[in-house]
């Protein structure tokens, strides 16, 4: 191979292996696209990552590649319109839903008849017969449990003398719950029809009446009555052995407080005076009733007398 010196005169011919040493050290030359890393690499080092895309190449680079769809345009965000529906249609699945499961309950509870009446369960009567209760009550079998009126049945079976409290409920599936608490008699007193029991509010109820209960022997017996309530008053501070003594509880209306007087077994009487203070002055009566004596005054609790 020749080649031609710069004056235009014939140049020395190139050897084979010049030619061939000259092609190596252009193979090993670094191509113009890549700049050579200048700082020395360890051998665990990875190897240097791609150069990112140019700017404006049309297409996405980094994280923005991963979030775009397969299309490479980016999904736009719903507008407030789209979400304002979307919300709308879900409350109103709910709805239907919601609505679907009430006529369900409907159907099951009120025209199945799988959850009618069958039977009444009364509980606490001891004086108060039940056939009255039942007539009061005036419960309808074969009706649904869930329509029974429970206030009606409850304010009907409280006019039954003796009933002091009603609680009327629902046992499911068939069943009326009526429980009864009666009026408890702690005294007795006279009325046109006879001796009637009265309950510890002073509600005077026809029962049969039970011995041993103290008489009350003043006028017209009520629980809106003043010497009614400071007689029963009296009575409730008593302990159960002195009360047991008591036979007659007069009241006498003096100033226009209530004086109360005892009179107890064995011809003894008690000046109680007004129902303040009454537990004290039971406390102070059970220990002047140790003493021989026939009236016993407790008016005042600090300063008691015996009088033969």
């Amino acid at each position: 191979m020749s080649s031609r010196s710069p004056s235009g005169g014939a140049r020395r011919r190139e050897t084979v292996g010049e030619a061939v040493a000259r092609r190596a050290a252009r193979e090993r030359a670094p191509s113009p696209r890549e700049s050579p890393d200048p700082r020395p690499r360890a051998a665990d080092d990875p190897p240097a990552s791609r150069a990112p895309r140019r700017a404006g190449s049309g297409r996405p680079t980094g994280p923005d590649r991963a979030t775009r769809p397969p299309g490479g345009r980016p999904r736009p965000e719903p507008s407030p319109v789209h979400r304002r529906r979307r919300r709308v249609a879900a409350l109103a699945g709910v709805l239907v839903l919601l609505a679907l499961l009430a006529a369900g309950v409907r159907v099951l509870v009120y025209d199945l008849g799988l959850l009618d009446v069958e039977g009444v369960e009364i509980t606490g009567t001891l004086d108060v017969p039940q056939a009255d209760v039942l007539a009061a009550a005036a419960v309808v079998p074969g009706g649904p449990l869930a329509a029974v009126d429970t206030a009606g049945i409850a304010a009907r079976v409280a006019q039954l003398p003796g009933i002091g409290s009603v609680e009327v409920g629902r046992g499911w599936p068939h069943t009326v719950t009526i429980a009864i608490t009666e009026r408890t008699a702690v005294a007795v007193a006279g009325t046109p029809q006879g001796p009637m029991p009265v309950d510890a509010t002073g509600v005077v109820y026809p029962a049969p009446v039970a011995p041993g209960l103290p008489q009350l022997t003043f006028g017209a017996v009520g629980p809106d009555d003043p010497s009614t309530r400071a007689a029963l008053d009296v009575l409730a501070a008593l302990p159960p052995e002195l009360r047991a003594q008591v036979g007659t509880v007069d009241v006498t209306v003096g100033g226009g407080i209530p004086q109360v007087a005892l009179g107890l077994t064995e011809d003894r009487r008690v000046r109680w005076g007004p129902a303040e203070e009454s537990a004290r002055k039971a406390a102070v009566l059970a220990a002047l009733l140790t003493q021989p004596g026939r009236v016993y005054d407790v008016t005042s609790p600090a300063l008691p007398t015996v009088r033969p």
